[in-house]
Parts: structure tokens; sequence; C-alpha cells
């Protein structure tokens, strides 16, 4: 696999965010809610803020985001988008792995939440995460330190 680094978000990192999102989410959000092009970017910019997010960098070009956050009980993986083209190539199963690799080092749960019609929950749930809670919309699951340590 091409070599896969991180760096820290920035403030300019802004627009490929949303571009990102747009590509990741879209279809997504508008099954489940419909896509409104003017609320998501108000939504987007109301809230955008640089700080846990992690741009993913394939051979130089900026091609994902890596969103984590540590907590005294928890680890949260808010965000793991990585745009269509570089899908499907082991980078996003390796960036989750290593957050489980963290978490079962801390010895705490990595907790994500999914859209139930988001394909991605297939991959978390061969990553070792199982559903603890479910909305109409969406799935909330866990990986416990025991299922990060499991054989790869």
């Amino acid at each position: 696999m091409p070599e896969v680094t991180l760096r820290p978000a920035t403030q300019q990192d802004g627009p490929f965010l949303y571009r990102l999102l747009k590509a990741t989410m879209q279809e997504y959000v508008a099954q489940t809610w419909g896509w409104d092009e003017e609320w998501q970017q108000a939504y987007f910019w109301a809230r955008f803020d640089p700080a846990h997010r992690q741009i993913i960098v394939r051979d130089g070009q900026d091609i994902g985001v890596l969103t984590v956050e540590e907590h005294a009980d928890e680890i949260l993986l808010s965000q793991i988008y990585i745009l269509p083209g570089y899908q499907g190539q082991g980078v996003g199963t390796a960036l989750i792995r290593s957050v489980l690799q963290r978490g079962a080092a801390l010895r705490l749960p990595v907790r994500l939440r999914v859209l139930k019609v988001n394909p991605a929950r297939r991959l978390y749930e061969r990553l070792g995460f199982a559903v603890t809670a479910e909305t109409e919309e969406r799935c909330f699951m866990e990986a416990r330190p025991t299922a990060a340590r499991a054989p790869e």
C-alpha cells in the first residue's frame, strides 16, 4: 500500500473537508433526511473546527479525514471519510485498526455512530465493532479492548 500519513487539519482545510463530506456522505444523508445544499453548507461552516481532525494524506494527496477524540472512559471515532476513489484500498481499515490498538493500549472501548444506510457498517463489524444502541437513523457501535486485541 502506498504511504499514508496524517497531518493536523487547519482552517484552510475547510473547503476540502466540505467537498469530502459531500462526496462521501451526501448519498446516505439524502436517503436518511434529504440533502439541502444550503442547509448543509450553513451547518458545516457554523460547526467547523479543525481540532481533533487529521487529514489523511496518501502520496502527497489529501484523500480524507480522521477525527478521534480520547476521553476518560472511551475513544470516540467521530469521522473517517475517504474520497471514493481511494476507498476499498485498505486505508480506512489500517487507520481504524490503529485506533483500536490505541483503545487496547489504554484499555478503553472505541465507539462510533454510523447511519444505518451507510455500508461502512459492514467494515466496522468486520473490525470487531458491535451495535450497542440504535435510533431510527443510526447505529451506535463499540469495540471493547478485548475485541481490539483479536488476531487480524
